[in-house]
């Protein structure tokens, strides 16, 4: 019974462990499910997050895509802006919204929408309103503009709906030239021997070229470059020991260097050779600093008071219509005639002096050449040929001044020996006269058109009325309200009484026998205003061999005066009629276009036509010791041009020369540095090629035109030709400026500018009490190889001048340290006497627009051409009022960049 009852318990607890086994299976299964419903969880949760993930990075993708295809739109946006601007000074509303459609292709970032927009506050016509204000911000901050503000918007759109939002704020500035003491498009440099301290900004489009002879150079205010900054050599890489190494200083706060103790002021630092950002040679265009220090001189040291492209951030200025690099020979185009078919309103002939003038003084050869964008005016009364009495005795229909007549060499008369030119059978080159051998021949040559602008827009002949005032003087030009004894109201001066034993007076002994001497009532009584300018007649500052009363043909050049006293009466209605007619308003004044090419040859390299130059650039020649020409175009230099090839069209023009010895029967095609002796023989003839130059006279203080309205504005001269101006100009001793230039005090003074080819100036002329000193005509053509005995006196000069120069060469073997340079900032204003130790006062502004094409003379000194003045300079701070800038004042262009954002608010 016990073993069975042992038996039976033994069953019973194998049931109990199986009941527990098979519990714990299901417990297990239940287990394994729910662990594997956890996996799943967790891998379903990692496929969400991974797609997630996925669908975030893919949405900043197209995030990002969209913003960086925004920014490309914007930066092409704002380049193609500033690209119209420099096409077009005003551009119409149709052109900017037309930019809104050029936007970037899918090859720089692909499946991209864009929406673009330019928008402006819209003046009465619907184009951009603009205001005059001072530019905030960039390397031009502080100077007064013409501000048009825009604001820039560019949307990116991807395909998966990203989009992005772009804004920015520009603004297109217009910046008149003259609110710079000095501006450059090309290499600038300062040299000056003794110290020299002309104040007012200074900016280059090159590379800027501090030295010192001595010195020191002081500069006051904010000084820019495009280029290079260089202490260490000149312009022509002359560089040797301590010569040009003396102290330059530089402020670093607003009026540092001012006057009367710049030096010592704290904020006036000096400019050391290693603080340049350039040293060891010319660099070359595009390169980038070598002084690694230069980037914390120019923002550190001196607070960006001067600094360049890497440093600054330094943008070329220049007229709104140029493009390219070849700007020089763009911008001279501001001081040519217009072109037949030339819209006055396109982005060139809105910026021509010629379109924005109000009167206008024309000569040419031939009356085509006159007006050769009004073919229409052929055969109009105020046409006038001023040679069309070839065979003598003209009658004088228009000059209206008793019986003076016009100028001729006479045959016969026993004084053939001062005029062995043109009657030889050799063809005049006006084509209007063809003097044969036994008759006489025109002094005075040419065509003439004078016009004014009347208060409708309309342009009304006046040469015939301006020529009833008279058109000769005496040996001297007047320099006084009627000083003119011959004719005291002529405002366009031709020619002179003729002094044949040059010894300064006008007597019997002067004259044939037919002439009357008190009233030079005959024909053969005048010779032409002829005088020599030495940097145009000699290649070298040396004697190239002449003796005596000998020089070279190049350098005699013909003068027409303006007497721009007479001028201003004319305007006021004291003279003459018409003068009163004239509008003033749009120019702020009186802007008087002057283009003279009698004797200028058609250009062979383009189109055979006439356009302003002379047509001769062979000057240089750097391989022979006096220069003269070599037919080759010298080499390369450092713009990427020849230096003698000014228009920078890859040629050498000589064309030019070939009539230039006509009318002294010397042959002159292909070099005119020819011998002629130039007070028997220059001084009387007809100057038969382009060697015809402006000269402004009897201009002191009270003496320039102003507006009749207000009081203000002023008087420009703006001319294809060189112009000389003689003697005090807008200024004078009496001027109180001059006794105290620190505190500026303007009295009876125009806002004056002189904007030609190149500008020279000459000094008061001789007097009573001192008859041996200041500019005589005579006295150049005596001395011409004499620079000794060309003395000026002490002048004054008060205008803003933009002229041409010559382009930067190596130093030749054998000449001076600085032959090769420009001349520096200190000889921009040309001279041909020795001022040493006389005092040449000026304020203004000086600018340097283009090269020099018509006198292409490269600077030289101090044997023959000039010695240099004490040079008692200023800028001229009203011009940085607008509204005392001279009329026609150039505006260069800036397109300034003020805010950027990306726009969040939601659309």
């Amino acid at each position: 019974m016990e073993k069975l009852a042992n038996e039976e318990k033994r069953i019973q607890e194998r049931i109990t462990m199986s009941r527990a086994k098979g519990r714990s299976r299901g417990f297990t299964l239940v287990a394994s499910l729910l662990v594997l419903a956890l996996l799943s969880g967790i891998a379903i949760s990692l496929l969400f997050m991974v797609q997630g993930a996925g669908q975030v990075g893919g949405n900043d993708l197209e995030t990002n895509q969209a913003y960086y295809g925004a920014e490309s739109g914007m930066e092409l946006l704002t380049a193609n802006l500033a690209a119209l601007y420099q096409q077009s000074q005003s551009p119409t509303p149709l052109q900017l919204n037309a930019l809104a459609n050029n936007t970037p292709t899918n090859a720089m970032i692909a499946n991209m929408a864009y929406q673009e927009q330019i928008l402006w506050t819209p003046d009465a016509n619907g184009n951009p309103a603009s205001h005059t204000s001072v530019i905030s911000s960039g390397p031009s901050a502080g100077l007064t503009a013409e501000i048009i503000p825009l604001t820039l918007k560019v949307v990116a759109n991807r395909p998966g709906g990203a989009s992005v939002n772009m804004t920015r704020g520009v603004e297109v500035a217009l910046i008149p030239v003259f609110q710079f003491g000095v501006f450059s498009d090309s290499d600038l440099s300062y040299f000056a021997g003794p110290p020299f301290a002309f104040q007012g900004r200074v900016h280059t489009n090159g590379n800027l070229f501090l030295a010192a002879n001595n010195g020191p150079l002081i500069l006051d205010a904010k000084t820019t470059a495009v280029g290079q900054i260089i202490r260490d050599r000149l312009a022509n890489n002359y560089s040797n020991g301590g010569a040009y190494q003396g102290d330059v200083y530089v402020p670093n706060a607003t009026g540092g260097c001012d006057p009367p103790n710049p030096t010592a002021n704290a904020n006036c630092l000096k400019f050391t050779i290693p603080m340049a950002s350039w040293s060891g040679g010319i660099p070359a265009a595009g390169v980038q600093t070598n002084v690694t220090t230069w980037d914390n001189t120019s923002t550190q040291t001196f607070k960006g008071f001067i600094g360049n492209g890497t440093s600054l951030g330094v943008q070329p200025l220049s007229l709104p219509f140029v493009q390219g690099a070849a700007g020089a020979s763009q911008q001279i185009q501001i001081i040519r005639k217009a072109p037949l078919g030339e819209s006055p309103t396109s982005s060139t002939g809105s910026s021509r002096e010629f379109n924005k003038a109000n009167i206008r003084i024309l000569l040419a050869s031939t009356q085509a050449d006159l007006v050769p964008d009004r073919p229409a005016l052929i055969g109009d009364p105020d046409n006038v040929n001023l040679d069309n009495n070839c065979a003598g005795g003209r009658t004088d229909t228009v000059t209206g001044v008793g019986v003076t007549p016009w100028a001729m060499a006479k045959t016969g008369s026993g004084f053939e020996a001062n005029w062995p030119g043109v009657p030889t059978g050799a063809v005049h080159p006006t084509g209007a006269c063809t003097p044969t051998a036994g008759n006489p021949w025109p002094l005075i040559d040419g065509w003439l058109r004078v016009e004014y602008l009347n208060g409708a827009g309309a342009w009304v002949g006046v040469t015939r009325a301006w020529l009833q005032m008279g058109f000769a003087r005496g040996l001297t030009s007047p320099n006084t309200v009627g000083g003119n004894a011959v004719h005291p109201t002529a405002i366009l001066i031709f020619q002179q009484l003729a002094d044949r034993n040059a010894d300064g007076k006008i007597t019997a002994a002067d004259n044939p026998s037919d002439i009357t001497v008190v009233n030079g009532n005959s024909q053969y009584s005048w010779y032409p205003i002829n005088f020599y300018d030495a940097r145009e007649g000699f290649p070298r500052d040396t004697n190239p061999g002449l003796a005596g009363t000998q020089c070279y043909v190049n350098g005699i050049m013909n003068a027409v005066e303006l007497d721009v006293g007479n001028l201003n009466r004319w305007l006021l209605g004291a003279i003459g009629a018409g003068g009163t007619s004239v509008s003033y308003s749009s120019q702020n004044g009186y802007l008087v276009f002057y283009s003279d090419r009698r004797g200028m040859l058609p250009d062979p390299n383009n189109g055979g036509i006439t356009q302003g130059e002379y047509g001769f650039e062979d000057v240089i020649n750097s391989a022979s010791p006096t220069g003269t020409p070599d037919g080759v175009l010298d080499p390369v230099a450092y713009n990427g041009y020849s230096p003698e090839d000014v228009d920078e069209n890859n040629i050498l023009d000589a064309w030019g020369a070939a009539d230039v010895g006509n009318g002294m029967r010397v042959a002159t095609a292909g070099n005119p540095f020819k011998t002629v002796d130039c007070l028997n023989g220059g001084r009387q003839n007809v100057v038969t090629g382009a060697r015809h130059v402006l000269r402004l006279i009897d201009g002191t203080l009270g003496n320039l035109p102003i507006r009749p309205d207000t009081g203000l504005g002023g008087f420009t001269v703006a001319s294809e030709n060189p112009v000389y101006v003689f003697g005090d100009y807008n200024t004078n001793a009496a001027d109180p400026f001059w006794a105290n230039p620190l505190i500026p005090t303007d009295i009876n003074h125009s806002a004056a500018a002189v904007i030609a080819d190149s500008v020279t100036l000459l000094s008061n002329p001789p007097t009573v009490a001192s008859p041996g000193t200041g500019w005589s005509d005579l006295n150049s053509m005596i001395n011409s190889l004499n620079l000794n005995n060309r003395n000026p006196n002490t002048t004054y000069y008060r205008l803003a001048i933009a002229g041409g120069k010559n382009m930067n060469f190596p130093q030749p073997a054998g000449t001076g340290a600085d032959f090769g340079t420009d001349g520096g900032v200190h000889n921009f204003l040309r001279y041909l006497e020795n001022w040493g130790g006389v005092t040449l006062s000026y304020r203004g502004s000086l600018v340097s627009l283009y090269y020099a094409e018509y006198n292409t003379g490269t600077f030289k000194c101090c044997n023959l051409v000039y010695g240099a003045p004490n040079r008692n300079y200023y800028f001229d701070t009203a011009f940085t009022d607008p509204a005392k800038l001279p009329p026609g004042t150039p505006m260069l262009q800036d397109v300034v960049n003020l805010t950027y954002w990306q726009d969040f608010r939601p659309y």
